[in-house]
């Protein structure tokens, strides 16, 4: 019906029925305020209610934060109400009871200290300073008058110092420390051999009924995950240069806008010879000067090094030391009797002196790269497609959001979106949520649209989901299936393979078992055992707590054993993620030393030290006050 209304909704007839829909909801609302609706509770802490609308905003608000913290990488499946509802209730329960405590402890929150706060968030201000206009709608946003957002914050701040009281009440003693540190720095001597169970593979032979027992006592490995197919049409910026107009009169008035981007500027490597002239210099030192460029310049065209003559006669400090070079020069770079000049030689040819305020310049240059004398005719092709590229993008907006128009009014099908725009409907290969969708859909924001209730449940297309730059989507669901379990026929030849393999694991850890015992006894070591059965016994030497040296298995379970009492080495074994087991020797532990631990690792371990002991200490009060709170708990409503 609700689907029906959404695409029918149309003329004064769908008008009609919103407004006779309105006068009720709008008449339920206004009951909700007066207080004389019955609205369902989902706890009563000492006598005070948490309704269902107070938890549904405090999940809506802690869902929202978590997106905007996660950004591309929220995930709604990983935060439905289902999980997201019991914790939040709990984390309310919590405040109620430690709010409750603040008022018993005559905890306040001053006007100064709530307005303090309120003017230093962040959303609240407007170039770094508060904003009153900001504020408010921010607040209204939040469906909260002002007043009951600052009682708020009165409490969030009388809560926060409360909490601030009892963590900071806590203190680690140097024992304290010392014993962390023996612990968490202890290393450990051990090392191991590897039982496989692929010895024990074909051991056991199934039979029928062995297999189909096996296979219902172990449904959930043969389960099949939710998986869809999806559709979608993808609007790219780039494609849309075909579908762009061309004419010889657009391309050039395209090409004397953008000229630059076809033809580059001329750059010419150049040195020069300064003499100056000094400011205000009378018409004998501007002869004397010329001059003695004239006789620069003769002394080059005989022959003359320009590098040595400019070294030693140049009046430019910032060249002459290099021999003249000024390396690469385009012009706007020199005054222009300079420029003009330099830029009309041909390469290698020195220049007759040219007159500037400076002095008297002889000039050379050494070589020209850049410029070009291209005509509109050369470069047609190559303007033609930055044109379209430029036009391209233009009309991708117009695309866009003609795309998300037709892909909502129409929202049962891509087909009349693709046929209005030329664009195609492509379909993926399966995926399930945990999958990753192929280019250009592997975005984090498709696969929460593909597995959004609007999207999987109702059928509907997406709206247009940007994927890149200039770059965008609409997907919808092609083909669903849900979550299931594969059918014993299906699947037999894999459940006897897996049946094999845990029998064999199985053998493995009872073998395993016995030659623990056999090295405890002391009747076998760990090196006869090793030879006699073709092992390689693994040496990693001392390791901590936190090494990844060894297999993970082995790590828990080595510092998991009580450490040797004497020369004795301790043995224990365990089963391996594949399957093996593997026969562990622990020769001997070693704690941790605070003397020898450097002073900022020190630091460093009292200052996780104190954190912890104050998270303990807070949640050891917390608890202590719901055991001793009347709290009643009401199933809560999906």
């Amino acid at each position: 019906m609700l689907q029906a209304i959404r695409e029918k909704a149309q003329g004064w007839i769908a008008w009609t029925i919103v407004i006779l829909i309105s006068v009720p909801f709008a008449l339920w609302g206004i009951q909700e305020y007066l207080g004389t609706g019955s609205e369902p509770e989902v706890a009563v802490v000492n006598g005070e209610k948490i309704t269902q609308r107070m938890l549904d905003q405090r999940v809506r608000d802690f869902r929202e934060n978590l997106r905007f913290s996660l950004g591309d990488n929220y995930s709604a499946e990983l935060f439905d109400d289902a999980r997201l509802k019991p914790q939040v209730l709990n984390a309310m329960i919590e405040e109620r009871l430690l709010a409750d405590s603040a008022g018993d402890w005559n905890l306040r929150t001053g006007d100064a200290q709530a307005r303090g706060f309120i003017v230093s968030v962040p959303a609240f201000q407007r170039d770094g300073q508060f904003d009153q206009q900001a504020y408010e709608a921010a607040v209204r946003n939040r469906g909260m008058s002002r007043v009951s957002f600052e009682q708020g914050v009165r409490q969030d701040l009388a809560l926060s110092q409360l909490r601030s009281g009892i963590r900071e009440t806590v203190f680690v003693t140097e024992a304290d420390l010392k014993t962390r540190i023996r612990l968490g720095a202890e290393q450990r001597t051990v090392r191991y051999a590897r039982v496989p169970a692929a010895s024990f593979i074909d051991q056991a032979v199934p039979g029928e009924d062995q297999l189909r027992r096996y296979y219902e006592s172990n449904l959930d490995r043969y389960r099949t995950p939710e998986r869809v197919q999806a559709s979608y049409l993808l609007l790219d910026a780039s494609s849309l240069g075909g579908l762009v107009e061309v004419s010889d009169e657009a391309l050039q008035q395209y090409f004397r806008d953008h000229r630059a981007e076809f033809v580059a500027r001329e750059e010419r490597e150049m040195r020069h010879i300064l003499v100056a002239i000094a400011a205000g210099a009378g018409d004998e030192d501007v002869a004397k000067a010329q001059a003695k460029a004239d006789d620069l310049l003769a002394q080059l065209r005989g022959g003359a090094d320009f590098a040595s003559i400019a070294q030693e006669n140049s009046d430019d400090p910032g060249s002459a030391k290099s021999g003249g070079d000024l390396g690469w020069v385009e012009r706007g770079l020199m005054v222009t009797a300079f420029e003009d000049a330099a830029f009309a030689l041909p390469k290698g040819e020195l220049s007759d002196p040219v007159r500037t305020e400076f002095g008297f310049h002889i000039i050379q240059v050494t070589d020209v790269r850049g410029g070009s004398d291209a005509s509109f005719a050369d470069m047609r092709e190559k303007i033609e497609a930055a044109y379209r590229k430029f036009e391209a993008e233009n009309l991708y907006f117009d695309y866009a959001e003609r795309l998300a128009q037709l892909a909502y009014e129409n929202s049962a099908s891509l087909t009349p979106a693709a046929e209005a725009l030329g664009l195609t409907v492509s379909t993926t290969d399966w995926v399930t949520r945990n999958g990753q969708l192929p280019a250009p859909l592997d975005d984090p924001k498709v696969m929460n649209a593909v597995f959004s209730d609007d999207v999987l449940v109702e059928g509907h297309n997406s709206e247009l989901i940007e994927v890149g730059s200039q770059r965008a989507v609409v997907v919808r669901v092609a083909e669903h299936e849900p979550a299931g379990v594969k059918g014993f026929d299906e699947i037999r030849a894999t459940i006897e393979s897996d049946f094999r393999k845990t029998n064999a694991s199985e053998v493995a850890a009872q073998t395993g078992a016995t030659f623990v015992g056999e090295l405890e006894s002391g009747s076998k070591n760990l090196a006869d055992l090793a030879a006699e059965h073709a092992w390689v016994i693994e040496e990693p030497g001392k390791i901590g707590r936190d090494d990844r040296v060894v297999p993970a298995e082995i790590l828990d379970k080595v510092f998991g054993l009580a450490p040797p009492q004497s020369s004795k080495p301790q043995y224990a074994g365990v089963v391996s993620a594949e399957g093996d087991y593997f026969l562990i020797e622990l020769a001997s532990a070693q704690g941790g030393e605070l003397a020898s631990m450097p002073q900022a690792e020190r630091a460093a371990v009292m200052e996780q030290a104190v954190a912890q002991a104050a998270n303990a200490q807070l949640n050891y009060v917390t608890r202590s006050l719901r055991e001793q709170a009347d709290i009643k708990l009401v199933p809560i409503k999906e």
